[in-house]
């Protein structure tokens, strides 16, 4: 089961790009990072539904992964094993901001991530 749907947006100048979501969207930030890798931002749009701005950008500016968040690590590697490896483009494993998922590659060539916010030590 589902439990959010996460829009990452990869910016060259993340401060802006926050500044539109919060500023003059009127949206709120759950959550921020900024690690020797990247920064980024969490903007919750509505329950269940949120925008990740990430900087440096690593992909054509606008082209994050689609995501699905999942309740647990182990939901994460159970959907892995049911989907299997083929489209596997980035392995499980932790991202910069701690989060565990992996990408694979979906229609169109869309990258889609599938990923909890559990650590090592239960729950977000």
């Amino acid at each position: 089961m589902t439990r959010a749907l996460w829009i990452p947006f990869e910016a060259a100048d993340i401060d802006p790009a926050r500044r539109f979501y919060l500023d003059r969207l009127g949206l709120s930030e759950v959550d921020s990072w900024s690690t020797s890798e990247e920064r980024g931002s969490v903007i919750q749009v509505t329950p269940g539904a949120f925008i990740e701005l990430v900087s440096p950008v690593r992909r054509r500016s606008g082209q994050g992964p689609l995501a699905f968040e999942l309740p647990t690590v182990a939901d994460v590697d159970s959907r892995l094993a049911e989907m299997g490896r083929d489209s596997l483009t980035r392995a499980p494993g932790r991202y910069p901001r701690g989060h565990y998922g992996f990408e694979v590659s979906g229609p169109g060539g869309v990258e889609v991530m599938v990923w909890t916010e559990e650590r090592s030590t239960g729950g977000r």
